[in-house]
């Protein structure tokens, strides 16, 4: 998987204690959604078509967990026409690049350990990945992507 184009780090979990999305394969295509807040869907409709996102989940009983790797495959004004006025109903379609062995939760990569920081989980809105907080630890984008490519591939 090509890491170069990672950019997000979006929190996906909801209150169910299942894993989201858990049952996509590589190549699916599904709506990844964003639940209603101040801003969001501004938000959602601005991130670009081409970015790479990591989907970070907390089932009870688990740490947080790095899942998914997902890559938006529409502009957001084209998503837009079929949002709905629901809690959940902002979403961006994207295709899957990278997923958790979800039948061996042992083995799926931990945020804290693998992303080195910490941070809030207040909405669903996708973080970017060269935030301060992360380049704290990390010193540039580059080198968290090759740390994450190691972990992804």
């Amino acid at each position: 998987m090509d890491c170069s184009r990672l950019e997000y780090i979006k929190n996906v979990n909801d209150d169910d204690d299942v894993w989201a999305y858990k049952d996509c394969s590589i190549g699916d295509d599904f709506r990844l959604n964003f639940k209603k807040g101040k801003g969001v869907d501004n938000h959602a409709l601005n991130l670009p078509k081409g970015s790479f996102i990591i989907l970070s989940q907390k089932r009870p009983g688990y740490e947080r967990a790095l899942t998914h790797v997902v890559e938006l495959v529409n502009e957001g004004s084209k998503d837009k026409l079929d949002w709905k006025t629901g809690t959940w109903d902002i979403f961006r379609l994207v295709k899957v690049h990278w997923i958790a062995d979800f039948n061996n939760p042992s083995r799926i990569p931990l945020d804290q350990k693998e992303m080195i920081a910490n941070w809030g989980w207040y909405d669903t809105k996708a973080k970017l990945l060269s935030s301060e907080n992360l380049m704290k630890q990390w010193g540039s984008i580059d080198q968290l992507r090759a740390h994450l490519g190691e972990v992804f591939n």
